[in-house]
């Protein structure tokens, strides 16, 4: 397990520093997914361990949609 978190922090550093380096818009979806796991079981979340169920992506496109309105602003407020 432990192997496997490594290489898992390594990848989100290479995509957090490709994002930085393309100006693009960086989704921390692991962080997303920890955080959900205190509200319910991760079989809510996530059905297989990798692909999000209903609820799943709707956290999923909710803080997507967070980061991309930080960035360019699209949803007015008001």
């Amino acid at each position: 397990m432990e192997i496997y978190e490594a290489a898992i922090k390594k990848r989100q550093a290479i995509v957090k520093q490709l994002a930085t380096e393309f100006n693009a818009i960086h989704v921390p979806f692991k962080e997303l997914f920890n955080a959900a796991l205190k509200k319910a079981p991760a079989d809510y979340w996530i059905w297989d361990g990798i692909h999000p169920m209903p609820a799943g992506h709707e956290l999923m496109v909710l803080k997507w949609m967070k980061q991309v309105n930080k960035k360019i602003k699209i949803i007015k407020s008001g």
